[in-house]
Formats: C-alpha cells, structure tokens, sequence
C-alpha cells in the first residue's frame, strides 16, 4: 500500500461540502507525495494543516491539465 492511502478517509472528511469522490481525493494526496515524497509523517502533516484548504490543491491540478491539453492542440 502507497503511504498516502491512509489518508483518503481523512482528505474526504475535511472535504466532506465539496463531495470529493476518490479519485480527486487520490489526485489531492498523489500531489502532496511528489512534494514531500514517500513520508507518512509529512503527508498526515499537510492533510491535517490544510484540511478545507486542499480543495486549491484539486482546482490548481485541474488547471495544470487543462493548460496541458490547450498545449497539445496548438
């Protein structure tokens, strides 16, 4: 198991009025793991520092792959 599994409970709680499913809540701690890599402790850290605050997390992602896609057309 990824060391950012443990949290997927937990980032769909703190994002509970956002009705994160989890695949965005994979795609919110897949984030945090390239930042901080494979530590639990840090991980937990900025799940439970950020808490609602993750949701700028998914919308900048989202952002990133749209830029991406508008790249790829030109």
């Amino acid at each position: 198991m990824t060391c950012w599994m443990k949290f997927m409970g937990a980032v769909k709680n703190y994002l509970s009025e956002y009705n994160v499913n989890d695949s965005e809540a994979r795609q919110i701690l897949e984030g945090i793991e390239k930042e901080v890599g494979h530590n639990p402790n840090l991980i937990k850290a900025i799940v439970d520092s950020e808490k609602a605050g993750l949701i700028r997390r998914l919308k900048r992602r989202s952002l990133e792959k749209k830029k991406e896609e508008e790249v790829a057309y030109i």
